[in-house]
């Protein structure tokens, strides 16, 4: 029997989670790289483990934090079919992967895959937060922009991401606030990823707190012009 906790560690080391981790890890090093950043097994492993803490932090409880782990382990799979619709064929590849492999109770119910593949569909999009476990996710993965992940620096967004030491957050009763710990010529104007911004706000929204955001520890007041779309 698996149980529920057990179940990070039988993923990283299935042979079809690790041949996802292989093939989006070659999808990385081919010419059409998504956004200049690492997809890959590194950054499964980062986004489930701020996603786990993410509900920690915002006052959820165990169920929902191993969910948002195991949520943010696979959210990428639909990178194998290519960056198009990577969410959508994401959750499809997901759901038939779950029921197969851990369903049926051992240790995932029906209701837990429907909680895992609503956030993987939705994580890209940042749109339809329903619960804890969505939130988590899309905060996670929009927020792990550290120099770790540039494989390109064509573009002034690529460059600035390399200069980015670490971020981090705190969540109290009436803000969620993200830090960014950046090098001494960190131009914010030329940090060009509007869903950066928008989406921890969006998850602040769902959360009922103020969002706040900061450079070195110090307050940065967001403009339109500071967070284009790309």
């Amino acid at each position: 029997m698996v149980f529920l906790d057990q179940l990070h560690d039988r993923i990283i080391h299935d042979p079809e989670w690790q041949e996802w981790a292989k093939m989006v890890g070659q999808y990385n090093a081919d010419t059409e790289i998504k956004f200049g950043c690492d997809h890959s097994k590194p950054h499964w492993l980062r986004v489930a483990a701020v996603a786990k803490d993410f509900v920690r932090r915002a006052g959820g409880n165990h169920y929902e934090m191993l969910l948002a782990d195991i949520a943010g382990l696979i959210h990428d799979c639909g990178l194998i079919c290519g960056d198009a619709n990577h969410a959508t064929n994401g959750a499809r590849i997901a759901e038939a992967y779950l029921k197969s492999r851990w369903g049926n109770g051992r240790p995932l119910k029906d209701s837990d895959i429907a909680i895992i593949i609503h956030a993987i569909a939705h994580h890209s999009s940042c749109d339809d937060i329903q619960n804890l476990v969505d939130a988590a996710l899309i905060f996670a993965d929009k927020t792990d922009l550290d120099h770790r992940r540039a494989l390109q620096t064509v573009n002034h967004t690529q460059q600035e991401i390399t200069k980015i030491k670490q971020i981090q957050f705190k969540i109290t009763k009436t803000t969620l606030a993200l830090n960014y710990e950046v090098a001494d010529d960190f131009n914010l104007d030329n940090f060009h990823w509007k869903k950066a911004f928008d989406a921890p706000a969006a998850v602040a929204v769902f959360l009922s707190k103020e969002f706040r955001f900061y450079i070195n520890g110090r307050p940065v007041r967001l403009s339109t012009s500071q967070t284009p779309t790309v």
